[in-house]
């Protein structure tokens, strides 16, 4: 994750929560834990963690769906 904290960091407890079986939507939701954003004038500490939320279960889905065939 980027813009979560001094330097890019990785998403374990996603990571985790995913590999446990745990529902896609329960293991996004874990992943601002760890963060520390700073507020800007691009968004607000809030924002940013809702944000990460947001996108990794936008990923997740992609990455798990399957594949499209044409």
């Amino acid at each position: 994750l980027g813009s979560m904290g001094p330097t890019p960091i990785r998403a374990s407890a996603v990571e985790e929560a995913v590999a446990a079986g745990a529902d896609l939507a329960v293991a996004a939701g874990r992943a601002a834990e760890g963060t520390s954003p700073r507020s800007d004038t691009n968004g607000s500490a809030d924002y940013r963690q809702h944000l990460a939320v947001v996108l990794t279960q936008r990923a997740l889905e992609m990455a798990l769906a399957p594949a499209r065939g044409g």
